[in-house]
């Protein structure tokens, strides 16, 4: 949200909606045409906490990782986790074949991107 931009919460503030669906799935379709397109790619995300919800597990890691593991197949991705830090990355097969440290360093990423990620 544009409002929030700047703000330090602003993975944490809900829209307002009180739909996720129709956000997530705009996200999956974006998801999959990247996936269709880019026969390189890899994703990573993780689950913002809500206020007063702690970092690990969070409500929506746990919603995100059942939507990822029906929309995007094993044979494919590998389905990595971070439940302590609410992180998870699908690393494309054929690019951690090639780069056997891609979860590292695409940890590392949400390590510099994310203060409390380390």
């Amino acid at each position: 949200m544009k409002a929030h931009r700047d703000s330090k919460f602003k993975y944490n503030i809900l829209t307002g909606l009180n739909e996720a669906r129709m956000v997530i799935n705009t996200c999956i379709a974006v998801m999959l045409e990247i996936d269709k397109t880019d026969t390189r790619s890899s994703f990573g995300f993780i689950g913002s906490n809500m206020p007063n919800e702690g970092i690990n597990e969070t409500k929506r890691f746990k919603l995100y990782k059942k939507i990822m593991l029906s929309h995007f197949s094993d044979d494919v991705f590998f389905h990595s986790q971070s439940k302590d830090k609410s992180a998870y990355i699908m690393a494309r097969r054929t690019e951690l074949e090639k780069n056997p440290n891609l979860i590292s360093d695409i940890e590392q990423f949400f390590s510099d991107n994310y203060e409390y990620f380390d």
